[in-house]
């Protein structure tokens, strides 16, 4: 099967390649559609030279053969073309942002058509349900090639104007499949069908790569607790809850050491939380590191926290954070809150630990428990190991998701 990955930018998030060089091991040919250009990648990663697509189509939204190719589209199938685009500006409603969304994808999107058609293409499967996914339910309408995506987190949970994903809904009445990444965000969107097409809509966690991320045994706990955070700068997050529990731990007396890995918005915010609280012998606040480097840090520590939240400017929340899933096959436990689809792989007293979020008293207090029990610590990261390596090995997933496109797609073959 020949399948184009509509992907936001040329430089993707890791978990993406991981799926599309499972993909590109089991057989398929891949032809790859960013939908804009981005700055390489500062962190170097090895994957990046074993992904060998059969084509990668240009990382322009717009250029001079795009724009071309789009008018050929709308001569030779107007109206195809205008019921399509003129659909979604409906289900947009009032919302501006959607309108200039739906008017920025459409010229690459009917380009795509033409090119994936050419390519005899036989499934278009977009990252995202926002604007990938809008490019892909373009093209697939266009072209006549089914079309599906996978709904992450920030694409389906945003409830800002400037955010919100308007015309999701037009997308899982056209999708042939729809991909949720946790139970959590697929009972979301199940809700948004009726009864009768519910059944398109399935869960396949995210996979990662176990043969990286093996168990390890934890380094004893010498002087102090190792505590390890690696993540976007950004309100979802909770590193102020973070480091105000670390000045809560600090001022118990309790020895800990935090890394804190990453880069984002609010990373001069936590540098000054850092200094404020006097917390600068016991946080070092550093840069984003490589997978490689990442399961290295894993092995090297005790803990993984996060006390993810709702950020209260856009409603966005985390899915399953990817690194949860590392930090458990190395044998971690786990410290966040109970949001979305986090406590289906951090189960509380099973897994790892749940708090509330804002709450760095609840906080301190779990990372306390495990700093001075060992055998609670040590057997939380063995069941976290096993259920990442039940619920998240990168092959068994892939193979999930291939065998869901298969099954619908052979007529088209």
């Amino acid at each position: 099967m020949r399948i184009a990955y509509i992907v936001p930018t040329s430089t993707l998030f890791t978990y993406i390649y991981n799926e599309m060089i499972e993909v590109q091991e089991a057989g398929h040919d891949m032809v790859v559609v960013p939908l804009h250009s981005a700055p390489p990648s500062k962190i170097p990663l090895r994957i990046f030279d074993r992904l060998k697509p059969e084509k990668i189509l240009p990382a322009s939204l717009c250029n001079a053969t795009i724009i071309c190719l789009s008018l050929f589209m709308l001569l030779t199938r107007p109206l195809r073309v205008l019921h399509t685009i003129l659909s979604l500006h409906w289900a947009a409603g009032l919302n501006p942002f959607i309108h200039a969304g739906i008017l920025a994808v459409a010229p690459k999107a009917l380009a795509t058509a033409w090119w994936l058609r050419h390519l005899r293409v036989h499934r278009i499967h977009a990252h995202f349900a926002s604007h990938t996914a809008t490019c892909a339910g373009i093209a697939g309408a266009v072209s006549g090639i089914p079309f599906s995506f996978t709904a992450h987190a920030y694409d389906i949970y945003c409830t800002a104007m400037s955010l919100r994903n308007g015309t999701l809904d037009w997308k899982l009445r056209h999708a042939i499949q729809v991909v949720a990444i946790s139970e959590h965000g697929g009972n979301l969107l199940r809700a948004r069908l009726p009864a009768a097409d519910r059944g398109r809509v399935h869960r396949v966690y995210v996979g990662i790569p176990m043969d990286l991320f093996q168990e390890q045994a934890p380094p004893p706990i010498d002087s102090e607790l190792r505590l390890l955070c690696i993540a976007r700068f950004d309100g979802k997050k909770g590193l102020d809850t973070l480091l105000d529990a670390c000045a809560l731990l600090k001022s118990q007396s309790v020895p800990f050491h935090l890394r804190l890995y990453g880069e984002g918005p609010l990373r001069e915010a936590l540098a000054n939380q850092i200094a404020r609280l006097g917390l600068k012998q016991h946080v070092n606040l550093r840069n984003p590191i490589p997978q490689e480097e990442l399961a290295k840090e894993l092995v090297a520590c005790h803990v993984f926290v996060m006390p993810c939240r709702k950020d209260p400017k856009t409603g966005n929340i985390d899915g399953i954070p990817t690194v949860f899933m590392e930090a458990m096959a190395t044998g971690r436990p786990v410290i966040s809150c109970p949001i979305s689809g986090i406590p289906e792989l951090v189960r509380d007293g099973e897994t790892g630990l749940l708090v509330h979020p804002d709450d760095p008293a609840a906080l301190a207090g779990a990372i306390t428990r495990l700093a001075f029990n060992d055998s609670l610590r040590i057997h939380l990261g063995r069941q976290a190991r096993a259920l990442a390596e039940q619920q998240h090995d990168q092959r068994v997933n892939t193979r999930q998701l291939l065998d869901l496109m298969t099954s619908v797609d052979s007529a088209f073959l």
